[in-house]
């Protein structure tokens, strides 16, 4: 690879709110670096980064991008985050794999949603972090307000490295704290700074208070180590398109940043409850991780790793995870946006690409030997859904085939097959995601899919216990069959899910007949009876029977204890249960009366409020069924200014009224399926 060590290696994560203006950052350091001839631009589509088909044309980051630039003899990894919330799965995988968050403020919008976000998994993930203030050149754009709301956010350790260099709240330039020392503001700002430093050093810290002065050495010793510490969260000034602080910027980066050899990352044991910390090292055993992968119909499967200690060669065998098995690694490359460049080899911090590895997802852990592995990455349960079905009758194989590609490449977009109620459905983190995702299956594999909403997962439980007894008998010539069960049922503690108790004495059902009656019973739980639901959190007790010397046989007891539980369970006050979601929902101020009457109208609950600038955040508990529709509600009475995740919480029982609904339309559709059955084989039979 490139003609550097890993101490000369820096890896920043652009990450924010949408619109915060990374990925024109991005593309203003390149440029600067020289390393394209022109600014590129979001509206005509011409950045480096965002050279997805569906990025162009939403005019923001669907996925993550890689970049490189060279800069004062350090080579600066730029991993490009998307910032809408419902990609926000790239970003989690993105960051996992960077030393550095570079978290993104618009100057006009100050913190958002995503903004917090990004801090949140910055510390996860144990990263250190800067804040850069995006589009200082827009119009009304107060410097001090908008410092004032980051600080308020993430506290007093966000220091300015830069002033403002002209007249007016706007900026006209910027001069950097730490290389300059006038009088006056600037040098206040720097002895702030340098004391937030030397926290992160405790001998460091009283020389420095005895003397208060540090040599320039002493400065480039620390500095990284506070960031990585969080004792100082540097905060940078920029007008990307106007080239006003990507210098002061860089030279940070390449000065003071901390490097792939001072950040550690946690490891963990499959089937173990005990930790351990990664320490990087050069020469040390070869660990990776794959935080991207792209399936493409041309080029195949793509997988980007982060190598964290040792060094990965071309045509060398790794271990993999999740499979246990050792792949080959035919060729590295090193991206730059869509383009590639081959490379021989990659060590600790480098970030590479390889091609047409199969056996390899978002997640895993490529390593020489031993036992640890990396912890797995936080991603939110995706709750937005669609049923789907091929537009072509007999595409059914072939769009699980391809739908499976592009849920490797986002573990936030699942597919999968309801038990309850038979569709196929995806689920995504919003509407706009599952839009994206049906887009890739058209354009990739020329899939069109037919789409509704899918059906609420509702189950149904016991809430009270009750016991009986019931007698199958059969005699129909020749062997009968016999079973007899006393069944006691009672409810489980919510989330314990079914639990089958053997409680018979004295032999008076033989064993082998016992999983008989558990496996009957557990035939019974698929359909429950308020709406036919399955059910759960449910104890069923077997405390009594009696059995036939000839006729008693598994089939009388599967029989026995089906049906012994549909009719006990009758006196059960049986509930229906909706699933509950957690609600976040970010807002401008002046829509909060609108925002919480309709989550009220939705049965919702608030759980808590918050402050992020002009922004409101509500966040409450809502039943499903009420939210399936939520995005284009939102949109509507925000102007499409608001945005929200949702994560299942728990489930709760069903209002009686509601229930009631539930079941009848329930109970209509069975009776609709029951007759088209019929039809069908009435006129199959004719045929």
């Amino acid at each position: 690879m490139a003609k550097h060590s890993s101490s000369d290696i820096r890896n920043i994560v652009l990450c924010g709110h949408a619109g915060s203006g990374k990925t024109i950052l991005a593309e203003a350091m390149l440029f600067k670096a020289k390393m394209i001839s022109r600014l590129g631009s979001i509206s005509d589509g011409s950045t480096t980064s965002d050279f997805e088909k569906k990025e162009k044309e939403y005019q923001y980051s669907l996925g993550t991008s890689l970049m490189h630039v060279p800069h004062a003899g350090k080579e600066i990894n730029i991993i490009d985050t998307p910032g809408q919330v419902d990609f926000q799965g790239s970003m989690i995988a993105g960051m996992a794999a960077g030393d550095i968050a570079v978290i993104c403020v618009n100057a006009q919008r100050g913190v958002e949603l995503m903004t917090r976000k990004a801090w949140d998994f910055a510390n996860h993930f144990g990263l250190g972090k800067m804040i850069v203030i995006t589009k200082m050149d827009g119009e009304n754009v107060n410097t001090q307000e908008v410092l004032s709301g980051i600080q308020k956010a993430f506290g007093g350790k966000c220091v300015p490295f830069v002033v403002n260099d002209g007249e007016g709240p706007s900026i006209a330039g910027v001069k950097a704290v730490m290389v300059d020392s006038p009088d006056g503001e600037a040098e206040d700002l720097k002895q702030n700074a340098i004391e937030n430093a030397v926290e992160a050093d405790d001998a460091l810290m009283e020389k420095y208070m005895e003397t208060m002065e540090l040599s320039k050495d002493e400065l480039a010793g620390v500095m990284p180590k506070a960031v990585l510490a969080g004792t100082v969260v540097p905060v940078f000034m920029v007008a990307s398109e106007k080239d006003i602080g990507i210098q002061e910027l860089l030279d940070f980066v390449a000065a003071y940043g901390p490097n792939p050899l001072m950040s550690t990352r946690k490891l963990v044991k499959d089937g173990a409850e005990d930790t351990s910390v990664l320490e990087p090292k050069e020469d040390g055993p070869v660990m990776a991780q794959v935080f991207k992968v792209v399936s493409d119909p041309h080029v195949g499967k793509m997988s980007y790793m982060r190598i964290f200690s040792g060094k990965l060669e071309s045509k060398t065998q790794v271990n993999v995870s999740s499979t246990g098995k050792g792949e080959k690694i035919a060729q590295l490359f090193r991206p730059q946006g869509e383009k590639r460049e081959d490379v021989a080899d990659a060590i600790a911090g480098d970030i590479v690409g390889v091609a047409k590895v199969e056996n390899l997802h978002i997640g895993d852990t490529l390593y020489g030997s031993g036992d640890w592995r990396f912890e797995k990455f936080p991603f939110p349960v995706p709750m937005s859904g669609l049923a789907v079905a091929p537009k072509n009758r007999g595409d059914e194989q072939k769009m699980g085939t391809n739908l499976h590609r592009l849920c490797e490449e986002d573990p936030t977009f699942l597919f999968q097959r309801s038990e309850q109620t038979g569709e196929q459905v995806i689920s995504g983190m919003g509407q706009v995601h599952l839009d994206v995702m049906l887009s890739r299956l058209k354009t990739r594999y020329g899939m069109e899919m037919d789409t509704k909403p899918p059906k609420i997962p509702y189950l149904e439980t016991v809430t009270k216990e009750a016991e009986g007894s019931y007698r199958h008998k059969k005699q129909s010539g020749g062997a009968g069959q016999f079973g007899e069960v006393h069944l006691r049922i009672k409810p489980n503690e919510r989330g314990k899910g079914f639990e089958f108790v053997n409680a018979i004495v004295g032999g008076v059902i033989s064993g082998p007949f016992i999983p008989s009656v558990e496996k009957g019973v557990r035939k019974a739980l698929d359909h429950g009876p308020v709406a036919g639901y399955p059910m759960v959190d449910v104890i069923v007790e077997l405390f009594f029977g009696k059995e036939h010397p000839v006729d008693s046989k598994d089939i009388a007891f599967q029989i026995a204890g089906e049906m012994g539980f549909k009719e006990i369970v009758e006196n059960t006050k049986p509930v229906l249960l909706e699933p509950i979601v957690n609600l976040e929902i970010a807002f401008p101020a002046q829509y909060f009366g609108d925002i919480s009457g309709d989550i009220s109208s939705r049965r919702g609950r608030p759980t808590g409020t918050d402050q992020m600038g002009d922004m409101q955040v509500l966040k409450a508990q809502v039943p499903l069924a009420e939210v399936a529709d939520y995005g284009s509600t939102l949109k509507a009475i925000t102007q499409g200014e608001g945005s929200y995740t949702m994560e299942l919480s728990h489930y709760e029982a069903v209002p009686s009224n509601i229930a009631q609904q539930v079941a009848e339309r329930a109970r209509a559709t069975q009776d609709s399926g029951k007759t088209s059955a019929r039809t069908s084989a009435r006129t199959s039979a004719r045929a």
